[in-house]
């Protein structure tokens, strides 16, 4: 151990450029006050004591002694024999006795303590006694000494000016019992995302500190001339936009665009964008969607609309297959590029435009884990785009909607919601005015013919750009059977079962093929640009179907363009039986999309008055919010929202491709390799059938990777439908 006169204290190892334990901690305090003061939040001092004290606990003998020495996995094992490798804890006991109420007050010392308590892991609304081993004690016992000598050598340093060091000495022996509970201070709304947000301020300042914060500042040219098309609909298409642009209120906090699919959404929003250009006020661009297919149909766009490659650089694409700029992502999917290492630049989101999903949205906004939590930081002065917005549940709306004007409030965002559909919950939303004349043109001109059916009748099915959509890839798996019998090569497959790269190419083919019946789930129901000929829809809320009749007669030239709602067998519905039979009722009465169209308000306010389940979550979810209970909020958001899908994902590789793909799959970072490789991956179905020690490699079966034996490729993943040919067998 090194003597106290030529001690240096360690953040990091010492072949690390930045090292030193003093400069880490006020590098962090200071930017994670910079990061703070840009909110609208009144205190600063949590953001900047939670920053000088989070890893005083690395004063542990552990890491002191480790990070003095060049990394060796013997050093580590002997040193893992006295000491608990654990920082975090013990950065929280210290800040409780380091910090007196002349610095922060009770309340904001329990917030300093959980930030610093929580920062490689999930923020927590309390903490209790610590259990402690002997590792533990002995790691904190010889921690004293060193806090002492720490204290001497930031004596003089105006940041660590004021800090308890004597008591600290005194009282950090004790046993680790904190006894706090940061919702016996709850406040509502407010509170729960002030600690949010300085939990992603303290992350972002710590998760960064190797690197330069740069403002962001929105400057990328748009040019929508290419999006201008030769159509019967051009003229008022021009007409609709020129109204948005022209009645858009850029002073509203958050902003509808309300109008039926088709009609160019799209290209008003890219051209607002251009007011944003060195906004003074706006800084950062966010685009979310629902679905991967909906932002990767968006990044085409934009690569039309922004034809610099340059900028195209600047602009971020975030999914889980892929982070990384429009510009790398199509050299990735080229092959030429590997996917590179984490990166602070784009997982804290420090980016002038992010395209996203709206998942992604919700864990930044909602989850207390740091790694979804680092982004929320980056929201400030900021536009956010959420499109298809009707697809969020509607019953977790009325919190969405607390949480976005809490964005305004506090962080200065704008928030601009689109859909055809806007849910009755968001009905006192400000809305962009449209001239309801001007609407009622465009859906007499786009006209679609309405029927319904009990049953589905393959023999009947009209072929022309037709699609087929089934409520469940069990069902699809089926009716895709069905219809090759009567269809052979003229029939194609989208689920989540086929390989997302095949899915790409099944969605380039149809858009270029004049006659062909897709079976597909709900994977092509919004926002995807295709045109059909005819659609036959399983019965579904009425929401739903006016979404997947957007696919219909979308240039206005196909007068016979036809879609047909029909029931499965009396089979059950993956949606609120309520909402179906409302929309049941309204479809048999209806002969045209038009009438849908009107119906659709009234739909609305009729499920939210009535559904009483929807009303109690609705209240359950705000009341864990109001307590801090960061915890249970994302556990909610997560399985009820989100709907964490329990299937398993395969790497489906070609034979050819085989070999590499298994050798980084034993050897890589599993995170890193889904993105590398995340256009070979598929979702397998829950099936009793398929044995794993059969199908798939023992070694990656180990590591609980799904990679098919090479010899049973064939076998397990089928060239039409994929893993769902598992659900076609008995």
């Amino acid at each position: 151990m090194l003597s106290a006169s030529t001690r240096v204290f360690f953040s990091h190892p010492v072949y690390e450029t930045k090292h030193s334990l003093i400069d880490h901690l006020i590098t962090v305090a200071k930017s994670s006050e910079k990061f703070f003061q840009k909110t609208k939040f009144p205190q600063t001092k949590v953001a900047f004591y939670a920053g000088l004290l989070h890893d005083i606990g690395k004063l542990n003998p552990y890491y002191q002694e480790l990070f003095a020495q060049k990394a060796s996995l013997q050093i580590e094992e002997t040193l893992l024999q006295k000491y608990e490798r654990v920082h975090s804890p013990l950065s929280a006991w210290a800040a409780d006795t380091l910090l007196t109420k002349s610095q922060v007050s009770k309340k904001d010392k329990i917030k300093v303590m959980l930030l610093a308590y929580s920062h490689h892991g999930a923020l927590k609304k309390a903490l209790n006694a610590y259990p402690e081993n002997d590792k533990f004690k002995k790691s904190k016992t010889e921690m004293i000494p060193l806090i002492g000598e720490f204290s001497k050598a930031v004596s003089k340093m105006p940041e660590f000016e004021g800090l308890n060091w004597e008591v600290c000495q005194r009282d950090f022996g004790l046993p680790v019992d904190f006894q706090i509970d940061l919702s016996e201070h709850a406040n509502g709304i407010d509170e729960f995302m002030e600690a949010l947000i300085l939990f992603s301020c303290l992350l972002q300042a710590d998760r960064g500190s190797f690197e330069e914060h740069p403002e962001v500042q929105f400057d990328i040219s748009i040019n929508t001339s290419s999006q201008i098309t030769d159509s019967p609909l051009a003229q008022i298409r021009t007409e609709f936009q020129n109204q948005v642009e022209k009645n858009y209120d850029e002073s509203q906090p958050i902003s509808i665009i309300q109008a039926p699919t088709g009609i160019g959404k799209t290209k008003v929003f890219l051209d607002l964008l251009s007011r944003y250009k060195n906004h003074e006020q706006i800084h950062r661009i966010f685009y979310f969607s629902p679905l991967l297919a909906l932002t990767d149909d968006f990044e085409g766009k934009i690569e039309q609309v922004v034809p610099d490659p340059n900028q195209l650089r600047e602009i971020l694409s975030y999914s889980h297959i892929f982070a990384g700029s429009i510009q790398s992502k199509k050299n990735f999917e080229s092959g030429s590029l590997e996917i590179p290492r984490w990166s602070f630049e784009n997982e804290s989101f420090s980016r002038k435009f992010i395209i996203t999903t709206t998942q992604r949205l919700l864990m930044t906004l909602f989850s207390n884990k740091s790694r979804d939590n680092l982004k929320l930081a980056s929201l400030t002065n900021s536009l956010l785009i959420i499109d298809e917005v009707q697809t969020i549940p509607k019953y977790f709306l009325p919190t969405l909607k607390k949480v976005l004007l809490n964005l305004n409030k506090f962080l200065g965002s704008r928030i601009i919601l689109v859909s055809a559909t806007i849910p009755y919950e968001l009905r006192d939303i400000h809305r962009i005015n449209i001239d309801k004349a001007m609407v009622d043109r465009y859906l007499e001109l786009t006209k679609k013919n309405i029927a319904y059916e009990h049953s589905l009748d393959i023999k009947n099915i009209e072929m022309k750009r037709t699609l087929i959509m089934l409520n469940t890839r069990q069902k699809a798996a089926n009716t895709f059977v069905q219809a090759k019998k009567s269809l052979d090569s003229k029939a194609l497959y989208v689920t989540t079962g086929i390989r997302k790269g095949d899915r790409k190419d099944i969605i380039g083919r149809i858009k270029r093929d004049s006659e062909f019946v897709l079976v597909s789930t709900q994977v092509v129901e919004a926002g995807v640009d295709v045109s059909f000929s005819n659609v036959y829809r399983e019965m579904c809320p009425l929401d739903n179907v006016i979404q997947v009749m957007g696919r219909l007669n979308r240039e206005a030239q196909d007068k016979d363009a036809k879609l047909v709602v029909f029931d499965y067998d009396g089979m059950p519905l993956p949606y609120d039986e309520h909402e179906v039979a409302e929309s049941r009722r309204i479809i048999q009465e209806s002969s045209s999309s038009v009438h849908l169209y009107d119906s659709l308000e009234q739909y609305y306010k009729t499920i939210s008055e009535q559904n009483k389940q929807d009303q109690k979550l609705a209240k359950q979810l705000d009341q864990k919010i109001a307590n801090l209970d960061f915890d249970g909020v994302w556990d909610d958001v997560q399985s009820k929202i989100l709907g964490e899908d329990d299937r398993d994902t395969v790497f489906v590789p070609t034979a050819q491709e085989w070999d590499k793909v298994r050798a980084d799959l034993l050897n890589g970072l599993p995170k890193e390799l889904f993105k590398k490789y995340g256009l070979l991956t598929a979702s397998l179905p829950k099936t009793r059938l398929i044995d794993y020690a059969k199908m798939f490699d023992a070694e990656l079966l180990e590591k609980e990777i799904l990679l098919p034996k090479k010899e049973m490729l064939s076998e397990i993943y089928d060239p039409e439908l994929g893993l769902d040919i598992w659900l076609t067998k008995k």
